[in-house]
């Protein structure tokens, strides 16, 4: 039986660390989106902010402890398994005796440093008709009860609905009538497009860390990083007609924005080059709106922008696309409440908590 290592993260990763997931998600039909050079660029640039641990036997588990520097709790993250449960309880009491010995009260994860990237476990037994949208949460079956046999509760719930085109009310047919009401709003809209990203790129990260940083599980991140997944290679991506910014124009701040691209999942294979919206769009075999990121900034909140926000993407929804995902949103948001009239097909997610025992 391979030995379970404990390794500290100096700067590499071992050749078994991209080997594991390869293994696990052979059958399945799908994976999870993980670039070696990503991954490790990633771990160097948070190496400065947490002290970094593997837990990994190099054939059947791998998974990063992660502990901020000056904080009560510890993280896990890149956790990738088959599901046997000795091997797991071995791994995590590794980690659990090292969030103990450093004063750490608490184990949350799966979560990859921040809410910026990867994290949370899909509940799914099944796998949805979707099978997997651009950077979902993806895993195994039996990845949440291989938690919950270890002790971890759900510390909070997320979920995507799908709904199709014909069982959305069409309630935005005057398209004229609707941008000449916009028009008339102290708001300017400015759809997103690669130019727009480039032009804006830093007020766009700004504008991101206001609306988004009072969200649980939330931190902080530089620049650098927010541009290792958000930069012109993604905003290629992004649905020009249904992704925007709103502008105040006396100002000139960004109080909004709404990020929406189409499942590129769907593209006919194989495929090697990154998909775009310019070039990708009218190749797909189902054309299906992703929901990504809504937001409005907190000085701008009550004036009805998520209103607008959303009846923006729905003038070009019904003309483009089939269906709409609204993507990993908190179960309570009161923006889900508008789609619980509508038949949907929904997937939930989670975040999972542990209380660590001290010695």
């Amino acid at each position: 039986m391979p030995k379970l290592e404990r390794i500290p993260f100096a700067g590499k990763l071992p050749e078994s660390y991209f080997a594991i997931p390869e293994r696990i998600y052979a059958s399945l039909p799908y994976r999870p989106e993980e670039e070696a050079a990503t991954v490790l660029q990633l771990l160097q640039l948070e190496s400065s902010r947490h002290e970094l641990l593997l837990y990994t036997d190099h054939e059947n588990i791998r998974m990063l402890g992660i502990f901020p520097h000056g904080e009560a709790e510890a993280f896990f993250g890149f956790w990738e398994t088959t599901p046997d449960l000795e091997k797991n309880r071995e791994a995590f009491a590794l980690l659990e005796a090292d969030a103990a010995q450093r004063g750490r009260q608490l184990l949350s994860g799966p979560q990859h440093f921040n809410t910026f990237h990867r994290y949370r476990l899909r509940l799914a037994k099944e796998t949805p008709t979707w099978q997997m949208f651009d950077r979902e949460p993806v895993n195994p079956p039996y990845y949440p009860q291989l938690l919950e046999n270890l002790g971890f509760r759900q510390k909070l719930l997320f979920e995507s609905r799908l709904i199709r085109s014909g069982d959305i009310p069409k309630v935005y047919q005057d398209k004229k009538l609707f941008l000449d009401t916009l028009a008339q709003l102290p708001f300017a809209c400015i759809p997103l497009n690669p130019n727009s990203w480039q032009e804006r790129e830093e007020e766009i990260f700004k504008l991101v860390h206001a609306i988004f940083s009072q969200n649980p599980g939330y931190r902080s991140i530089t620049f650098k990083e927010f541009r290792l997944l958000y930069n012109l290679q993604w905003a290629q991506k992004l649905c020009p007609h249904s992704s925007v910014l709103f502008q105040e124009k006396s100002s000139g701040r960004l109080a909004a924005m709404s990020f929406c691209h189409p499942n590129y999942r769907s593209l006919p294979a194989p495929h090697t080059h990154t998909p775009g919206f310019a070039q990708d769009f009218n190749r797909l075999h189902k054309k299906t709106l992703l929901a990504k990121s809504v937001g409005v900034h907190p000085d701008y909140r009550q004036q009805g922008l998520m209103s607008y926000l959303a009846a923006y993407a729905m003038l070009s929804f019904q003309e483009l696309y089939e269906e709409v995902l609204f993507c990993l949103m908190r179960s309570d948001n009161f923006s889900l409440h508008f789609t619980n009239d509508l038949p949907y097909e929904q997937v939930q997610y989670a975040l999972y908590q542990k209380t660590i025992l001290t010695p």
